[in-house]
């Protein structure tokens, strides 16, 4: 039994990970700073996220399974005996020690984390893989269930378990302990060393520069650009030339999955339209000009940029409030963005897929979680003492390119009223 990565390589913005490591049937125990690339590295070993480059050799291995940093990502069923049975656990072999029976027909979504956690790990275990994966098991237990936990893993001593923790205090005992900085794998009493004479690599290396520095020149483009396209088909097109000439050799699209979910909004309405009255062909370009130039612009959104343009905009109190609020929406809609991808890695943990009899659970995980971590936020914010308000300056990093290409954007507009 082995696991081997060869000369696996990730890049992900400015973060570069590289391992050439061989696994063999024991406890290994990773440690490593947040941001370190301990949870990338657990899902490129389970094979629900593909490096670069590089190969991943499994040899006598039979079965494997991974557990997830946040266990709500985990949860499919509508209850927790459901939840049991989707890992192809029978509840019977659940130790009711560790999960109490009174909670089988409640909803999982309804436990604590720590119940959560506890429910997810017992299912794992249940399972007796050859290859265990854990990414960060210890979060959100109490030390009882953390003394529980060392002592399930010190049973798998025939399976290779790998343990990516950043826990200090109670622990396994293992055979293997290995640390990682930087993205990369180094002994465990080799570590320090290596650290003291380490040269650290700037964050901002390789990092590209945001599309607008002037959030304000941002948002005024965007409405240039929306208002020509509206208008006509020439603004329309005109429109996408200025993207042409803005992404200059840095072509991104926005993610696939929202592009199609928005052409389908657009399409149906356009077909209807030019069946029964004509011009739905000219509505759906027009429309799809004015998406498409709208959500690319805004993947390349700046933390803060909303809170910089309603505290220029307003005045400190009603600004900072309304800036605030619009900022928690926006940083919301990236973490629906990475919360939906982990739910979709979960359900692929399982065998499942998200299709029409997933797509209802899993959207209603996807929301729950959201009000959850609305809540959290709240409360920190009360906790704070936090009643409205607050001294903040606005930094608009401007740059003449900024200039240019919102001039630019006045043409598509400027032909779409001369067509008039």
């Amino acid at each position: 039994m082995k696991v081997g990565l060869d000369e696996i390589t990730f890049q992900q913005g400015r973060f570069a990970l590289s391992v050439n490591q061989e696994f063999v049937p024991g406890i290994y125990l990773i440690t490593g700073p947040i941001g370190s690339g301990k949870s990338t590295l657990s899902l490129i070993l389970s094979g629900h996220l593909p490096p670069d480059s590089g190969s991943i050799h499994k040899t006598g291995i039979t079965s494997e399974a991974i557990s997830l940093q946040f266990p709500e990502y985990h949860i499919t069923g509508a209850t927790v005996l459901e939840e049991i049975r989707s890992w192809g656990v029978d509840p019977d072999m659940i130790e009711s020690a560790i999960l109490p029976k009174t909670l089988y027909h409640r909803d999982p979504l309804q436990l604590s984390r720590g119940e959560l956690k506890r429910l997810s790990l017992a299912c794992l275990f249940a399972r007796e893989p050859d290859l265990l994966i854990l990414d960060e098991p210890f979060s959100s237990l109490d030390a009882e269930m953390k003394q529980w936990l060392c002592t399930m893993i010190e049973r798998r001593r025939s399976g290779i378990t790998i343990i990516f923790t950043h826990e200090r205090e109670i622990l396994p005992d293992t055979a293997f302990h290995l640390s990682m900085r930087n993205g990369s794998l180094y002994p465990g009493d080799a570590v320090s060393g290596i650290l003291k004479g380490a040269v650290e690599i700037p964050t901002d290396v390789g990092e590209k520069p945001p599309f607008f520095g002037d959030g304000r020149l941002r948002l005024l483009s965007v409405i240039l650009l929306s208002l020509g396209a509206f208008l006509t088909i020439g603004g329309a097109i005109l429109a996408l030339l200025w993207w042409v000439v803005a992404c200059w050799r840095r072509w991104e699209i926005p993610n696939k999955h929202l592009i199609l979910a928005l052409g389908m909004l657009i399409l149906l309405p356009a077909l209807v339209t030019e069946f029964f009255t004509g011009g739905g062909l000219s509505y759906g370009i027009r429309m799809g000009v004015i998406l498409f130039i709208s959500f690319w612009v805004y993947t390349d959104y700046r933390g803060g940029e909303m809170l910089d343009l309603f505290v220029w905009a307003g005045s400190e109190r009603k600004g900072f409030d309304i800036g605030l609020a619009a900022e928690m929406a926006m940083q919301g809609i990236y973490l629906a963005g990475s919360d939906l991808q982990q739910i979709r890695r979960a359900y692929s943990i399982k065998g499942l897929k998200i299709g029409v009899k997933t797509f209802i659970p899993a959207a209603i995980s996807l929301l729950l979680m959201h009000i959850r971590r609305s809540d959290e936020t709240a409360l920190l914010l009360a906790l704070r003492g936090f009643n409205g308000g607050g001294t903040y300056v606005p930094c608009f990093p401007g740059r003449k390119r900024d200039f240019l290409l919102t001039l630019i954007a006045i043409i598509p507009l400027f032909y779409s009223l001369l067509s008039f």
